[in-house]
């Protein structure tokens, strides 16, 4: 085998392993969204994605984010304050049951955090 196969086929790999790693923490964040809030997982992710998307930041890193500060805060730990802007806008978010408006979510206030 060729050391470009053999480069080609380790990177593959990497790649392979970086997305197990990424889609992991998305469903974690997904499922922690869904149990604090009166949502389906379908909506909980939709939930995940508005959030990247209005914070400009990818996926599976808002995901790593919300993850780590429902993590530290539940174990008496300081959450970082950008991390701690997502929970808060997370909790400001309600899934429209309905899916009836533009992005398929209603805001409204809420102080809660992680």
């Amino acid at each position: 085998m060729s050391s470009a196969r053999i480069t080609a086929l380790e990177a593959e790999v990497a790649g392979l392993r970086k997305a197990l790693v990424s889609r992991t923490v998305i469903g974690q964040a997904t499922g922690l969204i869904a149990a604090r809030k009166p949502c389906t997982p379908q909506q909980a992710f939709g939930l995940l994605v508005h959030v990247s998307q209005h914070h400009n930041i990818k996926l599976h890193v808002a995901a790593d984010r919300l993850v780590a500060a429902f993590v530290h805060a539940h174990l008496g730990r300081p959450v970082k304050p950008s991390d701690q802007l997502l929970w808060d806008h997370v909790n400001a978010t309600t899934a429209n049951d309905s899916g009836e408006t533009d992005d398929g979510f209603a805001e409204e206030v809420s102080n809660t955090s992680p």
